[in-house]
């Protein structure tokens, strides 16, 4: 599945969650928003049953009409009362904010409760008839605050903001989280089915080369007696010809251990021993073929690292690194350094030499790929080869005239 695909493959179920929990949360939204404006309107309604009682008592009982509005405007949400007759003609009134009154002609002829919108907020209107024992009529005009409404419905409006985006973030990281893990089993399933392959390729160049080593060995050995039969009993002018045959059959014989040697599988046999003692060792063994003396070696380890690992393959990696890195300079110097990091050993193995470009990085790795004229590009394939059955990882980094720097990491060791 292309990365697009899978990608998609999240991402519309996700929009569509989203799309389908917007909808129903905005009719729900829509609902309560309705559901809590007729709660307050029928308690308002019933608060303002409760003042006309309160206002035709005092009629009855012949009040000041000054002195009813007055003992009628406790409640805290009216913003204002005013008493008309029965020809809707204001007789008095009392309001929050003074000369505030908001009644007009249309108004008077209202018999439904109405909403208005005022500097001071939503304000709900109630034009309630009054009938006196006596037959006498009034009206009763109140305002009263939807403040606690707005303020309800504002309230709901930011929890609901809130619980969306705490969803709609969650979704994102969910559906993120699932699509990463999908991306790195497609990365993981692409890399095991390519070193399938890898491995099966080598399987069958290493069956085809150990064919050819074996059919090739048997005359060069023939060759190599015949070569010391010369030297024992041919004539002293064929002996030097007979030398040279016999170094260049060792040539070919060694090229093609180094070949079968690549193309094995490896079979670890740990031990615990010193990492210096493997790195002097690698060292020692590169100087028994003769080493640039203008190059100088530095090894650096702030404390003994004793390593449980194969002792004679990893020298043999070391040894490997350490040829590619003399080889690499004229003068200059070899650092390697180690040290221990998070249950792991690092090992940093630097030179001063030419550096490569991204080009030779790209293939440095590949077995049977060397820029060097007669190198055949076994030496750095058998490194990370080792490295990697060891459960390691080794790592490049170089600039061209820069240098070079090899990075181990292995798993394990600790300090003596």
């Amino acid at each position: 599945m292309k990365r697009a695909s899978v990608f998609l493959f999240f991402l519309l179920p996700f929009a569509g969650i989203v799309v389908i929990f917007s909808l129903f949360s905005s009719l729900n939204r829509v609902y309560i928003k309705r559901k809590t404006t007729d709660l307050v309107r029928e308690q308002l309604k019933a608060t303002a049953a409760i003042l006309k009682v309160n206002v035709l008592h005092f009629l009855e009982e012949r009040y000041p009409l000054e002195k009813i509005l007055d003992l009628s405007t406790g409640e805290e949400d009216i913003y204002y009362l005013a008493l008309l007759d029965s020809r809707k003609n204001i007789l008095v009134w009392r309001s929050r904010y003074e000369g505030y009154l908001p009644l007009s002609k249309e108004d008077v002829s209202r018999t439904e409760p109405w909403t208005i919108i005022s500097p001071a907020g939503r304000i709900l209107n109630l034009l309630e008839p009054l009938s006196l024992k006596t037959g006498e009529l009034y009206f009763l005009y109140a305002g009263y605050s939807l403040s606690r409404l707005d303020e309800i419905i504002a309230r709901f409006d930011r929890n609901f903001l809130l619980i969306f985006g705490f969803l709609l973030a969650a979704g994102i990281l969910f559906f993120f989280g699932v699509f990463g893990l999908q991306k790195n089993y497609l990365a993981k399933t692409r890399e095991a089915e390519e070193e399938r392959k890898e491995k099966e390729r080598f399987r069958e160049i290493s069956a085809f080369t150990s064919a050819v080593a074996h059919e090739i060995k048997n005359p060069l050995n023939s060759l190599s007696l015949l070569c010391e039969l010369i030297l024992r009993k041919g004539p002293p002018e064929a002996k030097t010809e007979a030398l040279q045959a016999k170094a260049e059959v060792g040539k070919i014989s060694e090229i093609i251990d180094r070949f079968s040697s690549a193309l094995k599988p490896l079979r670890l046999k740990k031990e615990e021993f010193p990492l210096q003692e493997a790195v002097l060792s690698a060292r020692d063994s590169l100087a028994a073929t003769g080493l640039n003396p203008a190059v100088n070696f530095r090894y650096s380890e702030p404390r003994p690292i004793t390593i449980f690992a194969d002792r004679e393959l990893l020298i043999q990696a070391l040894a490997n690194l350490l040829r590619n890195a003399y080889e690499a300079m004229d003068k200059g110097a070899v650092l390697v350094e180690v040290e221990t990091t998070r249950k792991k050993v690092l090992i940093r193995l630097a030179d001063t030499g030419k550096g490569m470009g991204q080009d030779e990085l790209d293939h440095l790795f590949d077995a049977f790929f060397s820029t060097k004229d007669r190198g055949m590009g076994i030496g750095l394939y058998l490194a990370k080869k080792i490295i990697e059955a060891h459960n390691g990882r080794i790592d490049v980094r170089s600039e061209p005239g820069r240098g070079t720097t090899f990075i181990i990491q292995l798993p394990g060791g600790r300090h003596e």
